[in-house]
């Protein structure tokens, strides 16, 4: 045998290792195919009807807009309140009953008692103004007095304001036989028409330093300045 024929021969013999082993490799790959271990590229593409993003946004990339029903009723009031809520109305002439007492302790005080008479409840806003014949505007309050919140009165409660008719460090003042309060809305305006009082006892003296509380809840708190 010639050298040449062997060395083709062995070419040979090298290229149908070389076919076998492909042949080999590609049935391998088929068979992991079938067993489904091979993936299928339609599995990992979206359908070309299907939106991409996550939900509230739309297919262009921006944020899809949400709309809520709001119930016209629930809005927000002109008073900052639900529109569902009934606002509070003062407490005036026309819904009240108020009377003047005089108390024992303590001394130069009288007791102010308000009744709401009305089907509502009704607020009592601040103080009483309160104004004697002879005066050119109504008592100063006595700040501290202030309560927390205002006193909002359901139809038959009551309210109490105090009112200082003079000092004993002062013999300064006048005698007044009459007296007229008007209550204040949540502004501090006067609301409604006055209220003519009868003074206990038809007279009082009344002293430069003549206050009056804010309206309260209890006797006590209102007869403690």
């Amino acid at each position: 045998m010639t050298a040449f024929t062997l060395r083709h021969r062995t070419r040979a013999l090298v290229a149908t290792v070389a076919a076998v082993a492909a042949l080999s490799l590609t049935a391998c790959e088929d068979d992991e195919l079938a067993a489904g271990g091979g993936t299928d590229q339609s599995e990992n593409e979206a359908p070309a009807d299907q939106d991409s993003g996550s939900d509230g946004v739309t297919e262009d990339g921006g944020q899809a807009e949400e709309h809520e029903d709001i119930d016209e009723e629930g809005g927000q009031g002109e008073d900052g309140t639900a529109g569902d809520e009934v606002a509070v109305i003062p407490c005036a002439d026309q819904n009240t009953q108020v009377t003047v007492s005089p108390v024992e302790q303590p001394i130069n005080h009288l007791l102010l008692t308000v009744t709401n008479t009305g089907d509502e409840r009704c607020d009592a806003h601040s103080y009483p103004l309160l104004g004697f014949d002879d005066s050119q505007a109504p008592l100063p309050p006595v700040e501290d007095s202030a309560p927390q919140a205002v006193i909002t009165l359901e139809p038959g409660d009551v309210a109490y304001a105090g009112v200082i008719t003079s000092s004993g460090d002062s013999a300064e003042g006048y005698v007044s036989t009459s007296s007229t309060l008007t209550f204040m809305d949540s502004y501090g305006h006067a609301v409604g028409d006055g209220i003519e009082l009868a003074l206990p006892g038809g007279e009082v003296f009344v002293g430069d330093a003549a206050a009056v509380t804010y309206w309260q809840t209890s006797t006590d708190a209102a007869l403690m300045w």
